[in-house]
């Protein structure tokens, strides 16, 4: 290996050295073909011999023999104008001590420089275009692509496709009025977003490549709208604040997500404060295997905790996450546990003595529960009573209800148990040195049983993509972002019962659908079928009451809704009164007791009346 690297130091300074020489050389034969009576050219002198000795210490100084010729770039021919121009200087010095240059025509000491540059770089820049493919001919079979965007992330991506020979762009799409006529390392710079779909027709575009940074939700929906019926693939460039700025390139394309297609704002939240609260602080995690409640443990994980407790009733999911954790150096304690079990719950709580519980656990799936109210009140309600009952018997600091937009109006009855949840905790702050929170918000990006891995499911599976009614809208936000505004919560003012977090504008499923099925490419393929909706689905969800008022809190994106005190003694009876008739599985009284305790769970109510005997209905 160091013979090889050896020869080829040896190769270029002889090449090097007989540019030098045909340099000068040249410069004489152009200087005496303008001459009338030139005098006979001498191509080897010990003047010549000179010139090279003098230019090869300068070129040496210069460490131009340590460049790469594949590699050749800019600074490598900034170095050759720097050792040519010095080199000339030298030779002119020395001659014009050795003999006041008698016999060199200043002419020629002008255009050596020139030349000279001119012959050192020419074989290197070929040298590298040749290794690089330049002249393969092979535009013909790369991908034909359009760039959106003119900025450093398409000039970087540019370079690098053509570098490797990836893939071939055809033009740049911007509707900057600053790059209106403008081309960017040669290509082309357009307006027009909105003919986008035309251009790929007519230019017959294999690629769209987006490369803005944090490109809006508008944009994206408005190339996958546009490109829903094409074959045309879709491509994120990433971030060269992230990357690498020689990872801009063709395999570094990312495909889009439908975190793209939403378009959440990222929020810089201030950790500092949540940091110094649950530092050393003992936390205890109820369905701590789940989405929400696995990354709100490995959020945790990083603040400092000195001990996490996890509960969860599946074992597997209790084993994922206690594996997870264990590689780090948190003290972890992971038990499988039913919140229903008031008794376990209670040897939990004195064994780990929470400072912090973050109340996870909850059966969340509406149609389920619709035909098993019974495990779902005892789940969610009961659960949850159990949960804040031991936070107030070991005095814990702060108790936080992870709750849902279906508690707000509910037609369901998971939305119904989880109001009555939020309901508990509200009456249990009026007594309990203990702080319930409760916060609410909407659907979350990849959670089990959420809408989108089921789409994702359908689309690969073929299809069709079933969505259950043309005008349905659902809240949604990335599972991080949700954990990260639950920590949030911590740090706010004690007068507040119930956080809500700002969600962003509800998103049609279908529009979503079609989204999504345009992202996989298969539009011509996957169809979406309407089922209609199911038992206890709502069109449209809510994430406070008409009559709760709203305000901001310090923390963004983070609003509270105003104290509602809780009658203590009819509340605690009617949901012991629950608790009996779901224990004994009747579900009829059992949701009939639903609706007196939630009087906005209408649905249920009529439905249980209208089974009731002729008495009762006129009682009712």
């Amino acid at each position: 290996m160091l013979n090889r690297v050896l020869h080829l130091r040896i190769a270029v300074v002889c090449h090097d050295s007989f540019m030098v020489w045909l340099a000068w050389m040249l410069g004489f034969l152009i200087r005496y073909s303008i001459w009338p009576e030139s005098p006979d050219l001498v191509f080897w002198s010990v003047e010549i011999l000179a010139v090279i000795l003098i230019q090869g210490v300068i070129s040496f100084l210069f460490n131009m023999y340590r460049g790469l010729w594949r590699f050749a770039s800019m600074p490598d021919l900034l170095n050759l104008v720097k050792s040519a121009t010095v080199g000339t200087l030298a030779i002119t010095l020395f001659f014009f001590l050795l003999n006041r240059l008698e016999g060199i025509p200043r002419s020629v000491l002008l255009m050596y420089p020139f030349l000279l540059v001119i012959l050192w770089g020419g074989p290197r820049i070929t040298y590298r275009m040749w290794k690089d493919k330049y002249f393969y001919l092979s535009s013909q079979t790369m991908p034909r692509a359009i760039i959106i965007g003119a900025g450093h992330i398409a000039d970087l991506f540019i370079r690098n496709a053509a570098s490797n020979k990836s893939c071939h762009v055809i033009f740049i799409i911007d509707d900057s009025s600053a790059y209106k006529g403008a081309q960017l390392r040669g290509v082309k710079i357009k307006s027009g977003i909105n003919q986008l779909h035309q251009l790929v027709e007519d230019c017959n575009i294999d690629l769209v490549i987006i490369a803005k940074q944090n490109p809006d939700a508008e944009l994206i929906k408005n190339v996958v709208d546009q490109l829903a019926t094409s074959e045309c693939k879709i491509r994120v460039a990433p971030d060269p604040d992230d990357y690498d700025n020689n990872l801009v390139n063709f395999n570094h394309l990312q495909p889009l997500t439908v975190e793209d297609l939403l378009g959440r704002e990222k929020v810089e939240l201030d950790w500092n404060e949540v940091a110094t609260y649950i530092k050393n602080k003992s936390v205890l995690v109820t369905g701590g295997g789940g989405s929400i409640g696995s990354e709100l443990c490995r959020q945790l994980a990083r603040f400092g905790v000195s001990k996490l407790t996890i509960v969860d009733h599946s074992e597997f999911n209790l084993y994922a996450i206690d594996k997870a954790l264990h590689e780090s150096d948190l003290v972890v304690n992971s038990h499988l546990c039913d919140v229903t079990n008031q008794a376990h719950l209670f040897h939990l709580f004195k064994q780990s003595q929470p400072d912090v519980v973050f109340h996870a656990a909850a059966y969340k799936h509406v149609p389920l529960l619709e035909e098993l109210a019974c495990e779902g009140y005892l789940n969610n309600v009961i659960g949850t009573k159990n949960v804040a009952d031991c936070c107030d018997e070991f005095s814990v600091d702060k108790m936080v209800l992870i709750s849902t937009d279906k508690a707000v109006n509910p037609h369901s009855v998971m939305g119904a148990t989880k109001r009555l949840a939020e309901k508990y905790c509200q009456y249990k702050n009026q007594s309990s040195e203990t702080e319930y929170l409760t916060v609410r918000f909407g659907n979350v990006l990849g959670s089990a049983g959420s809408v989108v891995p089921l789409f994702e499911k359908q689309i690969a599976d073929g299809g069709p993509v079933t969505v259950t009614h043309e005008k349905i809208e659902r809240y949604f936000m990335t599972i991080q972002e949700a954990c990260q505004l639950i920590l949030q919560s911590l740090v706010l003012a004690d007068d507040h019962d119930v956080l809500v977090l700002d969600m962003g504008k509800p998103v049609k499923i279908m529009n979503l659908a079609e989204r999504m099925i345009a992202l996989s490419g298969k539009s011509k393929e996957v169809k979406i079928t309407i089922t209609g909706l199911r038992s206890g689905e709502k069109l449209y969800e809510e994430l406070h009451y008409d009559v709760e008022t709203l305000t901001p809190t310090r923390v963004q994106k983070i609003s509270a809704v105003k104290h509602h005190k809780q009658q203590s003694e009819q509340l605690l009876n009617g949901i012991l009164s629950g608790q009996q008739a779901a224990q004994k599985f009747e579900q009829d009284l059992l949701l009939r007791q639903l609706g007196r305790l939630v009087p906005e769970f209408k649905k249920h109510d009529l439905q249980v009346v209208e089974k009731l005997p002729t008495k009762s209905n006129k009682t009712t």
